[in-house]
């Protein structure tokens, strides 16, 4: 009979850890496309759907880069702070990160992406990413 030896990790739960390191960047891989799909569907100018899909696609890396960096340092260093406490104030910091959209010439994509990611942050975002180290504060 074949048996395996299961021995506990030195770390407890560096799986979980990564599945909600995982989720937290697909999560908001998905919400950035869907978030820049709608702001191409809303806009009504000569500009056609695959090259508003471009420009948000370009825009990854001064929007989304930041955001993710942000939500993985402050979600890996969150260890104390309540829950609402720790999203609302990670949802401050990331809608400065939407800021680049301002140099835009429709104000859709500045609107939907701040919206997205005080969304990304107040409700999607997996926290804390390490559960086996939070303990709250007492009150």
């Amino acid at each position: 009979m074949l048996t395996r030896d299961t021995k506990t990790s030195p770390v407890p739960g560096v799986r979980r850890v990564l599945e909600r390191i995982g989720r937290l960047f697909l999560t908001y891989l998905v919400l950035y496309a869907v978030t820049w799909m709608v702001i191409a569907l809303l806009l009504s100018s000569e500009d056609s759907f695959t090259d508003v899909m471009r420009f948000g696609f370009g825009m990854l890396a001064f929007v989304g880069t930041p955001t993710l960096l942000l939500a993985l340092l402050a979600g890996v260093a969150h260890t104390q702070m309540d829950v609402t406490t720790f999203r609302t104030a990670l949802a401050f910091p990331m809608i400065l990160f939407a800021l680049p959209l301002a140099g835009a010439s429709w104000p859709e994509p500045l609107v939907c992406q701040i919206l997205a990611q005080i969304a990304f942050a107040a409700y999607l975002m997996p926290a804390p990413l390490v559960p086996e180290n939070w303990t709250p504060r007492p009150q």
